[in-house]
C-alpha cells in the first residue's frame, strides 16, 4: 500500500488551548509548554488508488509537549482519530493509512511526530465553513463541537481576513495561507485521558497533498 498513488485536497482548521496567535504557526513551543488540540480535515477531492475520498472528514484529538518543529527529542504527541462513518470500509481503511502517516507525503512527516495513537473511531462528522471564511466549525456525533469566527479588530477592514503567508510552522505543510480565527466553541471528548480545555487560538488552512509532498 505504500506505493499507492493518492491525492487529497480540501480545508483544515484547528482549535487549541494556546493563546492567540498560535505559536505553532511560527514554529515555536506551545504557550504553556504543552497543547491540547482538536484538528479537523474536510476532503473536497481525493482518491487512494481507485478509491474516491471526496466529501469525507477526519477529526483528531490530542495533546503534545515541547516544540515539534525543531527536532526536539523530548517533543511528544498523543492522538486519536475520528473517521467519517459514512465512508465505506475501503474508504475508511484508505484514510487511516494516509493519516497514520503510512503512505508518505505531508501526513507521513506530520505522523512521524505522533508517539502514540490511542484510538481510531468511526462517527458522523459534520463540517461547515463560510465561503468568505467568516466562520468555520465541525462536530462529531455528540462528542465534539468546535469552531471559530474570523479574527477582526478596530483597525481591521471587515471585508478582509487576517491572514499569514509563508508560515514557519503550518500543520498542513508548506505554501498555504493561514486565516486567523477566534474560538467560539471548544467541546471535545475522545480517548481515555482526554480532558476539557479552553480553546484560545484557531486558524484555517487549505491543504493539497500527494505522496511526494
Amino acid at each position: 500500500m505504500t506505493e499507492t498513488n493518492w491525492h487529497l485536497k480540501g480545508e483544515w482548521f484547528d482549535v487549541c488551548s494556546c493563546s492567540m496567535p498560535c505559536p505553532c504557526t511560527f514554529a515555536q513551543a506551545p504557550t504553556d509548554g504543552g497543547c491540547l488540540f482538536t484538528l479537523v480535515w474536510q476532503i473536497h477531492e481525493g482518491h487512494f488508488g481507485d478509491v474516491r475520498l471526496d466529501g469525507l472528514g477526519i477529526v483528531a484529538l490530542g495533546e503534545f509537549a515541547g516544540n515539534m518543529w525543531v527536532g526536539d527529542p523530548d517533543a511528544t504527541m498523543k492522538a486519536m482519530f475520528y473517521i467519517d462513518e459514512k465512508g465505506t470500509r475501503e474508504q475508511r481503511d484508505a484514510l487511516e493509512e494516509i493519516f497514520r502517516g503510512n503512505v508518505g507525503g505531508w501526513p507521513g512527516k506530520f505522523g512521524s511526530l505522533i508517539s502514540e495513537v490511542r484510538e481510531v473511531a468511526y462517527a458522523p462528522i459534520r463540517f461547515d465553513a463560510a465561503p468568505d471564511l467568516a466562520y468555520w466549525r465541525a462536530s462529531v456525533s455528540d462528542k465534539v463541537s468546535v469552531g471559530a469566527k474570523a479574527l477582526t479588530g478596530p483597525t481591521s477592514d471587515p471585508t478582509r481576513r487576517v491572514q499569514l503567508i509563508n508560515a514557519p510552522g503550518a500543520e498542513v505543510g508548506p505554501g498555504q495561507v493561514a486565516t486567523w480565527g477566534v474560538v467560539s466553541e471548544d467541546r471535545a471528548e475522545g480517548f481515555d485521558f482526554s480532558r476539557e480545555y479552553r480553546g484560545g487560538s484557531s486558524k484555517h488552512f487549505p491543504f493539497d497533498w500527494r505522496p511526494e509532498a
